[in-house]
């Protein structure tokens, strides 16, 4: 079977991405990765994989875009469609609530 990356102008699916647990990377069918620094809707940093050989310099802009399209995408999906987490992983414990304690409670707070 030929790689559909070798014959872009008819097979290629641009839009055919699959999205990493982390949310932060995704993968072309035809095997290109990339992945994004920071928030995926607004990233501070893209760092693509290499390139299929035979894609065109137009044709590597498109599939980057749609691969940090498809991250960002990815990233505005509802709480209750990203994965649960994995069983018999513990999750993080709440952190502690700062508060403010006053010494003397005769004192009235200021208006």
């Amino acid at each position: 079977m030929p790689n559909i990356c070798e014959k872009v102008d008819v097979l290629m699916d641009f839009n055919e991405w699959t999205l990493a647990p982390d949310g932060r990377s995704a993968s072309h069918s035809c095997g290109f990765t990339l992945s994004v620094e920071g928030n995926p809707r607004d990233p501070q940093g893209v760092n693509p994989g290499r390139f299929p050989p035979h894609l065109s310099v137009i044709d590597q802009a498109r599939l980057l875009r749609h691969g940090v399209e498809a991250i960002a995408k990815g990233a505005q999906r509802p709480a209750s469609v990203k994965p649960k987490p994995q069983a018999g992983v513990k999750p993080a414990p709440d952190r502690p609530v700062l508060s403010i304690k006053r010494n003397n409670t005769d004192t009235e707070t200021p208006a």
